[in-house]
């Protein structure tokens, strides 16, 4: 409830505000397609300006035009419907979801056929879809909106987390490269969060300043990310080949100044402590194997003692 309750009040009321509009307006029939414009096109996602799938908006709207079109033309039939399914299907193409068909096309354009009078069905239903999609469009970025500077930071810490584990004790190269994948996303959420801020009425003048100050972070916790797979790369291939490195010593420390600096709350200490047991761990093991293993290790406590 404490994840999803906001987003599903926020579709409860943009949905009960667009359906008494549409009575307010003459609606002769209950307004359902009112009603599934916000249910189909609100989406909880925290870095997206609007949270408004402006896809799905327009495919409901299309669909119902091309379901009027053709029944103005032929009567419902067989062929009817292989028609509009055929012309829906290719403004999905084109009216793309994440990537792949936008589907809501043809539902909506299918639907037209489930009254005796299509026409008129269809007319009714393309006005109140109208007004359900300005109604959402209006109230979804205003209405219990998630906070895209407090989601990004949460995921920041999150991820310094994982690094900070992988570097102690990693479970398997599955788990390093799936966070890994986590970091490198990183910079490309925070442009993404911080585009959503700038387009925002509250939190333009609060979070702007907050999220530029994140940039380097989050490239550290990019950069961080691979070399942690890498770390663990060398060390594994190492131990395969029966010449395993031990720097288990560093893993600690390391681990520790990376979680402070990545939440913002840098550590020097912790961060020296890793830099000596660096240097003692290449005085005990001065081998060419022993310098590859450290390698990453050295430029990640470079990384944190540049930031």
């Amino acid at each position: 409830m404490r994840t999803d309750g906001p987003f599903a009040l926020r579709i409860v009321v943009t949905a009960a505000v667009a359906w008494q509009i549409c009575v307010w307006l003459g609606a002769r029939q209950p307004p359902v397609y009112a009603v599934i414009v916000p249910l189909v096109s609100i989406r909880d996602a925290p870095y997206s300006t609007l949270n408004v799938s402006l896809a799905r908006v327009a495919g409901v709207v299309c669909g119902l035009s091309i379901g009027i079109l053709v029944l103005r033309v032929v009567h419902p039939s067989a062929g009817a419907l292989a028609l509009v399914l055929a012309l829906a299907l290719a403004v999905g193409i084109v009216l793309r979801i994440g990537g792949t068909l936008n589907i809501q096309v043809a539902v909506s354009a299918l639907l037209v056929f489930a009254s005796t009078d299509p026409d008129s069905y269809a007319l009714s239903r393309l006005w109140e879809t109208a007004v359900g999609a300005g109604v959402t469009v209006m109230l979804a970025p205003l209405l219990l909106p998630a906070n895209p500077a407090r989601t990004f930071v949460k995921e920041l810490h999150e991820t310094a987390a994982e690094l900070a584990q992988n570097l102690r004790a990693p479970l398997d190269e599955e788990a390093v490269r799936a966070v890994e994948t986590r970091a490198r996303a990183l910079p490309g959420k925070l442009a993404l969060a911080r585009k959503a801020v700038r387009s925002h009425p509250w939190w333009r003048r609060t979070e702007t300043d907050h999220l530029a100050a994140l940039v380097p972070l989050a490239q550290a916790a990019s950069d961080i990310g691979t070399l942690v797979r890498i770390h663990f790369e060398d060390t594994t291939e190492l131990a395969t080949r029966g010449e395993p490195t031990d720097t288990s010593e560093v893993a600690g420390p390391l681990s520790d100044a990376v979680t402070a600096v990545l939440t913002g709350t840098p550590d020097p200490p912790a961060l020296a402590t890793a830099e000596a047991a660096i240097l003692h761990n290449a005085e005990t093991d001065g081998t060419r194997l022993g310098a590859i293993a450290r390698r990453p290790l050295r430029r990640i406590a470079a990384l944190l003692r540049e930031l």
